[in-house]
């Protein structure tokens, strides 16, 4: 019964998070740091871009949707 009562008392929170990766995904993107940041996020255009301004490509993996 104890379990139950923490489990409706996370409902809430539960229910307000993004429900897809997908989500999580666009959310991320979304923040300024990475909206002003003159990334590319499409492999092929970084090329393009790369090709075109005489620099190399810098790529960098993470964890996007990682708590």
């Amino acid at each position: 019964m104890k379990a139950l009562g923490v489990l409706l008392a996370l409902a809430p929170s539960l229910q307000s998070a993004p429900q897809t990766l997908e989500e999580k995904y666009e959310k991320k993107l979304a923040k300024p740091f990475v909206r002003f940041g003159g990334w590319e996020t499409d492999y092929n255009a970084a090329r393009t871009r790369a090709k075109e301004e005489d620099k190399p490509i810098f790529v960098y993996f993470s964890r996007s949707y990682s708590p």
